[in-house]
C-alpha cells in the first residue's frame, strides 16, 4: 500500500531526549515533531533547555538518551559536519562566518566545485550567487564576509545552508540585531523556505514575530515539554503562563505616588551629525521611555550623558546643579548610571564572580587605606542579591548565568552606589518574558519606593507601554513628540518615529 503525505513521516521528530550536566537535568524526556513546510516555534524561559536541545539536534552534543528522526530515519550525529549532511542547519544571534573569506567562499565551504586538483572559482561563484538568489538577495559573492552588516550575513549563512539539500532550518533569535526593515526581510525569506517544503524551527522571545511566523508552537519550561499547539489555538497570556509556570502580566500597573522634584534636566543637547537640540526632564519617581527606529539617536544621547562622547553641546542638570558630563566616574559620583544595551561586552565582566561585578563600582566606599574590606564586599553583594532575587551564589562567576540574571547584576553594581538618576538602555533585551517582568518590577521599585528617575531606551513597544509615565519619540536624532503612557499606543508611538515632525506634548 502507497504511502501517502499524511501518513509520511515527519521532517524532524525528537523523541524523549534527555541530556544532564552533572547533577543538573537540563532535558528530561522530549519529544515534539515538526513537518516539513511548517514554522515550528520553540519557546521557554532562559534556561528552559532550548540551546541544549539544539546542541543535539545539530551534533554539537550527544544526546543522553532518545532518539532524534529525520524523515523517519533515526540519526546519531557526532559532528555539525553529519548533521549538515544529513540537511540540518543552525543559524544564530551571531553569524557563524569565516570573516577573512569571500562570501562565496563561505557559502561553498566543504564543497568547493573542482577542476582537476584545482578549485574551480568561477562555478563557485556562479553557484554561490544561483543560491543567494534562491534567497532572494543580491551581492557581491567577491566581498569579503568581515564587511557585511549582521542581516546580510544571515543571508548569507541561509544561502550556505541550501547548498546542502537544506531539510530542517533552526534559526536561534535570529532578529536580536536587525533592523525592523531586516527583520522584515529575514521573515520572507524565511517563509519562502517554508513555502518550499523546508521545516523551520524558529526560537524567539519576542511575541510579535512567533505571531507573525509561527503554524506551531512548541513550550519547553525546565528541561521538559509541555504543549506543542497549532500557533491560532494559544493566546498570548496562554502561552506566557505556560512557559513560566504561572501568569505574567506585562502592562501598565498605574502609579499612584506623586512626581517629586525635576532630577534630570537636559536643554539643547547636541552632537553634530548625530542628535540635535534635546530637550526634557525627568522626575524623581518617573519613568519615561524613549523611544525610536535603530538610528535615531538613542542610546547616543544616554551615552553622551553618562560622559562617554565628546563634542557634546547643550546643557544637564543634576537636581539643578549644572554639569558637563566628561567621564562615568563624574556622572556616577553625581549619582546618574548608565547600563548599555550590551551588558555582557559593556555592563559587567562575566569572567568574574557576582561578588566582584557587584562590588567593583563602590571600591572607594568599601575601602580604606587602600585595602578593600571583603567582608564589606560580600555584604553588599549579597544585599543586592538578595534584594534583585538573582539566582546563584555571590561567588558564582557571572558567565554561568542566564541573560536575566546577568543583567540583574549589571543593574546591582550601579544601585551598590545609590544613584538618583538612571539610564536603561535596552533593559530586557535577549531575557525570557518570566525575567522580563521581574525586571519591570525592579524599575517600578526603584522609580515609586526609592525615588529614582528612570530613563529606559526600548524598542519593544509593549515595554515602552507597560512600563513608562511618559514617552520620548525619537526621530533621525531629534525628538519629535513627548507622549503620556495612558493614552499612547503603539501604532501613534510607531507613527511619530518614522516622520520628522516638530516636537509637540500630547496629554
Amino acid at each position: 500500500m502507497e504511502r501517502t503525505e499524511q501518513d509520511a513521516a515527519p521532517r524532524l521528530r525528537v523523541d524523549g531526549v534527555s541530556k544532564s550536566f552533572g547533577a543538573v537535568h537540563a532535558l528530561r524526556g522530549v519529544s515534539f515533531d515538526v513537518q516539513a513546510g511548517e514554522i515550528h516555534a520553540l519557546v521557554g524561559e532562559n534556561g528552559a533547555g532550548k540551546s541544549t536541545l539544539v546542541g543535539i539536534i545539530t551534533g554539537i552534543r550527544p544526546g543522553d538518551a532518545g532518539v532524534v528522526s529525520v524523515d523517519g530515519v533515526a540519526t546519531k550525529f557526532k559532528t555539525p559536519l553529519d548533521a549538515r549532511a544529513a540537511g540540518i542547519a543552525a543559524m544564530y544571534q551571531d553569524p557563524n562566518l569565516f570573516p577573512h573569506l569571500s562570501v562565496a567562499e563561505n557559502i561553498m565551504t566543504g564543497q568547493f566545485p573542482r577542476r582537476g586538483p584545482f578549485i574551480d572559482h568561477a562555478a563557485m561563484k556562479t553557484r554561490a550567487r544561483e543560491l543567494l538568489a534562491d534567497v532572494g538577495f543580491e551581492i557581491d559573492v567577491d566581498q569579503m564576509v568581515a564587511g557585511l552588516t549582521v542581516a546580510e550575513a544571515q543571508f548569507v549563512e541561509i544561502a550556505r545552508a541550501l547548498s546542502s539539500d537544506l531539510r530542517v532550518l533552526i534559526l536561534d533569535e535570529p532578529t536580536s540585531a536587525l533592523t525592523p526593515s531586516e527583520a522584515e526581510k529575514l521573515y520572507e525569506v524565511v517563509r519562502r523556505l517554508r513555502d518550499t517544503g523546508t521545516a523551520i524551527i524558529w526560537i524567539s522571545h519576542r511575541m510579535e514575530e512567533i505571531r507573525a511566523l509561527a503554524d506551531t508552537i512548541t513550550v519547553l519550561r525546565d528541561g521538559q515539554h509541555v504543549i506543542t499547539s497549532p500557533s491560532a489555538d494559544l493566546s498570548d497570556d496562554e502561552m506566557i503562563r505556560q512557559m513560566v509556570g504561572r501568569s505574567v502580566v506585562l502592562e501598565n500597573v498605574a502609579r499612584t505616588e506623586p512626581l517629586g522634584d525635576v532630577c534630570l534636566k537636559v536643554s539643547g543637547l547636541s552632537l553634530p551629525g548625530v542628535f540635535d537640540e534635546i530637550d526634557f526632564e525627568i522626575r524623581e519617581g518617573e519613568i519615561v521611555a524613549m523611544a525610536g527606529l535603530v538610528g535615531a539617536g538613542r542610546s547616543e544621547i544616554a551615552q553622551a550623558l553618562f560622559g562617554l562622547s565628546k563634542g557634546v553641546e547643550g546643557e544637564v542638570e543634576i537636581h539643578g546643579e549644572t554639569v558637563a558630563p566628561r567621564s562615568p566616574r563624574q556622572m556616577a559620583d553625581l549619582g546618574l548610571v548608565y547600563l548599555p544595551e550590551n551588558r555582557d561586552a559593556e555592563g559587567i565582566i562575566s569572567t568574574m564572580p557576582i561578588v566582584d561585578n557587584i562590588a567593583l563600582p563602590s571600591l572607594k566606599s568599601l575601602g580604606r587605606g587602600g585595602i578593600v574590606d571583603s567582608a564589606g564586599e560580600r555584604r553588599l553583594a549579597e544585599d543586592q542579591r538578595s534584594a534583585l532575587s538573582i539566582k546563584g551564589e555571590i561567588g558564582d562567576l557571572v558567565s554561568s548565568l542566564s541573560g536575566g540574571n546577568r543583567q540583574k547584576v549589571a543593574i546591582a553594581r550601579w544601585l551598590a552606589k545609590q544613584p538618583t538618576v538612571l539610564l536603561l538602555d535596552e533593559p530586557t533585551h535577549g531575557i525570557d518574558v518570566g525575567t522580563k517582568a521581574q525586571v519591570h518590577d525592579i524599575m517600578r521599585e526603584l522609580a515609586r519606593k526609592q525615588r529614582m528617575g528612570i530613563l529606559m531606551i526600548s524598542s519593544d513597544m509593549l515595554e515602552v507601554l507597560a512600563v513608562s509615565d511618559r514617552v520620548l519619540v525619537l526621530s533621525r536624532g531629534r525628538i519629535v513628540v513627548d507622549l503620556e503612557t495612558a493614552t499612547a499606543t503603539q501604532e501613534s508611538i510607531l507613527a511619530a518615529a518614522t516622520q520628522r515632525a516638530t516636537k509637540a506634548t500630547v496629554a
